[in-house]
């Protein structure tokens, strides 16, 4: 009997209710295959630790991640969130869909970078000491320091 990561069982559904109920539920409904390849492959990484400058499975830092899962896709990025923050086209936040970079700023200036998942959550390297996770971005932190999503896919 073949056997399915729990990553690749939720793509399916998540293209499955796509394709039959057109988009009810997650908002999956304009997302590219490819976006939802992005965002299984950074949910893949959650746990693995925080190391700044980190691009690699042993150790991310926020744009290593963001580097790193779009790399395996084909999709070059810089390797910098500010340099990021000008990738792609720039969506609101209600636009936003599953694949798309969220950014965010402190003193003016953009320093932090995730990978929006749907529903309001990203998953993205947090800091030292930590671990890639998911977070919300209606949590006070990240409303306040939002600055701008960008769409590279």
């Amino acid at each position: 009997m073949r056997k399915y990561s729990p990553q690749s069982l939720t793509l399916a559904l998540l293209l499955g209710a796509t394709l039959f109920w057109g988009g009810c539920g997650p908002k999956t409904q304009g997302v590219s295959p490819l976006a939802l390849k992005v965002t299984q492959s950074a949910h893949s990484y959650l746990g693995t630790p925080y190391v700044y400058g980190g691009k690699s499975p042993k150790g991310f830092d926020c744009s290593g991640l963001v580097w790193y899962v779009f790399r395996l896709h084909g999709i070059s990025l810089p390797d910098s969130s500010w340099k990021q923050a000008n990738a792609g086209v720039k969506v609101s936040r209600d636009e936003m869909l599953p694949g798309d970079l969220v950014f965010f700023q402190s003193r003016g200036r953009v320093d932090h970078v995730g990978v929006y998942i749907g529903e309001g959550w990203m998953i993205h390297a947090p800091g030292r000491g930590k671990k890639v996770r998911k977070a919300n971005l209606e949590e006070k932190y990240y409303r306040q320091r939002f600055a701008t999503a960008r769409r590279v896919i």
